[in-house]
C-alpha cells in the first residue's frame, strides 16, 4: 500500500481526529508493535518480524489472509481486542527531518481523511508551530516507537543470526516475506547459543517465546511446513525417536494453551480449624522473661 505523506507543518492551523474505522489496516497488512507492548499485541495478534531497511523490525499481520478471525469486520469496526500504538497514532508518522519546532518532525498521511476543520486542534499556536496537548502526546508516542524498534531489532538481529526465524507462507503456499520463530530450531539450539541469546539481555529470548505464543494467531496453512518425517529404513527412522525433552513439551503446547490468572487464595484459612497446632511453644517457668525470644514474650 502507498501512502502519500505530507508535511504536518502545511496543516499547522487545521484539526484532527483519531480514526474510527480501520479497514486500511488490512491494506497495511502488517503494522510496526513497540517493545512496551509486544506481550498484550502477542495475546490478540500474530506476531511477524519483517526485514525493512536490513534490519529486522517488528510487528502484527492484520491481513485477512493471515488470521485466524478477522481483526476488522466488514463495516472496519476492530475487533482484535488490543489495538497497537501505531494504529491508534495513525494517520502520524515521524519524518527523517530535522528541525527547530517538534511539528516539522510529523508527517501526515494526507489519504486518510483525518486532518480537516474539525476535532482537535494540531497547534495551540499555528504560527509559531507549537503543538496542542494532544498533538504533543502523539508526538511522544511516536518517538517511544522509534526508539523501541531500535531495542527491538538489536534482539531480533541475534533471533536470525541463531537461525531460528523462518518465513510464513504466503497465500500461494510460497515462502512470505515475514518471518516467524520456529519452535523446534528454537528448542535444538545448544546451551552456548542459548547463552549467548541471553548475554547482554533477555530480550531476545522473551521475544521469541511471544512469537511463539503469537501463532496461535494465523490460519494454520500459513505456518511453516514441518520438516518430514524419516522413511523407513533411513538411518534416522531407525535411530528411534528422539526422547522429548520438557522444554519441547512447553514450546509444542504453547500454541493451544490458555492461561488465565487465578485470584483466589492458595488454601482458605478459616477452613483450617484448630489452629492450636500451629501456636507457639509455651515458655520455659524457669526462664528469665528477660531472655525470652520476643516473639514469646509478645
Amino acid at each position: 500500500m502507498t501512502l502519500t505523506l505530507t508535511p504536518l507543518s502545511a496543516m499547522a492551523g487545521a484539526s484532527f481526529r483519531p480514526p474510527e474505522h480501520f479497514g486500511f489496516a488490512a491494506a497495511l497488512a502488517w503494522v510496526p508493535v513497540n517493545d512496551t507492548e509486544f506481550h498484550l499485541t502477542a495475546h490478540h495478534l500474530p506476531l511477524a518480524v519483517r526485514m525493512l531497511g536490513g534490519m529486522p523490525r517488528l510487528g502484527a499481520l492484520v491481513h485477512p489472509a493471515f488470521l485466524r478471525r478477522p481483526a476488522v469486520d466488514g463495516q472496519g469496526q476492530w475487533q482484535a481486542g488490543y489495538r497497537p500504538l501505531a494504529l491508534r497514532t495513525h494517520p502520524f508518522v515521524l519524518s527523517n527531518r530535522r528541525g527547530g519546532r517538534p511539528i516539522d518532525e510529523i508527517d501526515v498521511v494526507a489519504d486518510a481523511g483525518l486532518v480537516g476543520p474539525w476535532g482537535m486542534p494540531v497547534c495551540s499556536d499555528p504560527a509559531a508551530g507549537t503543538l496542542s496537548g494532544e498533538m504533543a502526546a502523539i508526538r511522544n508516542a511516536l518517538l517511544a516507537m522509534r526508539n523501541g524498534a531500535v531495542k527491538l531489532s538489536a534482539a531480533l538481529e541475534l533471533l536470525r543470526i541463531a537461525g531460528v526465524l523462518v518465513p510464513l507462507r504466503d497465500p500461494a503456499g510460497q515462502p512470505a516475506a515475514d518471518l516467524t520463530v520456529d519452535a523446534a530450531r528454537l528448542v535444538a539450539l545448544d546451551d552456548g547459543a542459548a547463552a549467548a541469546l541471553a548475554t547482554r539481555s533477555f530480550l531476545p529470548l522473551d521475544l521469541a517465546g511471544a512469537l511463539v505464543f503469537s501463532r496461535r494467531h494465523f490460519r494454520p496453512e500459513r505456518l511453516p511446513q514441518a520438516p518430514e518425517r524419516a522413511a523407513p529404513g533411513r538411518p534416522e527412522a531407525e535411530a528411534g525417536p528422539r526422547l522429548a525433552e520438557p522444554a519441547d513439551v512447553v514450546l509444542a503446547s504453547l500454541e493451544a494453551m490458555n492461561f488465565a490468572l487465578d485470584g483466589s487464595d492458595l488454601f482458605d484459612i478459616l477452613a483450617i480449624g484448630d489452629l492450636s497446632d500451629f501456636a507457639a511453644p509455651a515458655p520455659d517457668e524457669g526462664e528469665p522473661a528477660n531472655e525470652r525470644s520476643p516473639a514469646v514474650a509478645a
